[in-house]
């Protein structure tokens, strides 16, 4: 019987969660299911437990990869996966035994191409997992309704980039050529994929309930790796290389964009790389018109200007203790403002 729902997994070398996600994916209480599982030549015995999950369960099927490219996994399982939607579970994650039920029901019901949902982050803490409640969206009018291509900027402006808690019409995604950036290991491939979905989705949906637990506290993962400086700067080429080139319409959020991870990037890498990275976006941004900056904010254009201005300059001045203890003040007042204003 042909699938609903093609749930692609890309692994690599997590045989420390590899049980957990796979056992919450196997427990799931839509049965019209198929699990692809696409292995990057593991080697920590992560192989081995998958070749044997897929000789237990018919549903599981293991593709091996060429590429150790969680993009090019990503597509890879797109490629073979025969559900009418498909979702992403990424291997150190888990999900709710609801999850898939859930999403196919709205995605069927609001007729939409993307359905979006919240997300559970956890780690480690001395009483056991701690959870933390995450919205995809910052902006509490976006839930819960059918959005359509009017929506796009406000889209990417005020929702996570994460496409893990989701469900997708993968004709919408085949038919659209969407791909994600097949660069060397899993280093934000979610932003991408996620800005080139927003950029031809018809309709989407945004749904105010968890059900995708996100773990925080593995030190392999991608997020934690502060040396992967320039990995976002690769994204955004990708994105301006493969949409922005032939669409001046989407230049204006583009940038907009680019422009936020950039600055997320700046405090997440070590401060030894941070005046390299600065020349690099006072470079990238050097000649981007004005006109392009229309989304900006005050504040944003004020640190662009700096930024371009004097990158040495602006280095020094977010090295400081000062600016440390600045973005911590900031940092709660955002997480305290987006909390009643989402409440």
């Amino acid at each position: 019987m042909k699938p609903k729902i093609s749930i692609i997994v890309p692994v690599y070398n997590n045989i420390k969660y590899i049980k957990e996600c796979i056992d919450s994916i196997l427990n799931q209480t839509f049965l019209e299911l198929e699990i692809i599982c696409v292995d990057a030549n593991s080697n920590d015995g992560t192989l081995e437990f998958l070749r044997n999950i897929s000789k237990k369960y018919n549903h599981v099927k293991l593709i091996i990869s060429k590429k150790k490219s969680l993009g090019y996994q990503l597509n890879l399982g797109i490629e073979h996966a025969q559900g009418d939607y498909f979702c992403i579970v990424e291997s150190d994650d888990y999900i709710a035994n609801n999850m898939c039920e859930k999403l196919y029901t709205l995605i069927t019901q609001y007729k939409v191409d993307i359905v979006k949902a919240d997300i559970l982050s956890f780690k480690r803490s001395f009483f056991g997992r701690k959870y933390t409640y995450k919205y995809i969206s910052n902006d509490k009018n976006l839930y819960n309704k059918i959005l359509n291509e009017n929506d796009r900027d406000i889209i990417i402006k005020k929702t996570w980039n994460m496409n893990q808690s989701s469900i997708f019409n993968i004709d919408f995604v085949r038919k659209n050529n969407i791909k994600a950036n097949e660069t060397f290991g899993a280093s934000y491939q979610d932003f991408g994929l996620w800005f080139w979905l927003c950029c031809f989705y018809k309709k989407i949906y945004f749904h105010n309930e968890a059900f995708y637990y996100y773990r925080e506290d593995n030190i392999n993962s991608s997020s934690n790796n502060k040396e992967k400086v320039y990995c976002v700067c690769d994204e955004c080429d990708f994105i301006e290389q493969n949409i922005i080139s032939d669409n001046d319409q989407l230049r204006n959020i583009f940038y907009y964009a680019k422009f936020k991870i950039y600055i997320w990037n700046l405090y997440r890498i070590e401060k030894k790389y941070r005046l390299d990275f600065l020349k690099k976006m006072a470079n990238d941004f050097f000649q981007v018109s004005k006109e392009n900056l229309s989304l900006f904010g005050q504040n944003d254009l004020k640190i662009l200007k700096q930024i371009t201005y004097d990158p040495n300059l602006y280095c020094k001045k977010i090295n400081s203790v000062f600016d440390k203890f600045k973005k911590i003040f900031l940092r709660y007042k955002r997480k305290i403002c987006k909390a009643k204003q989402l409440a």
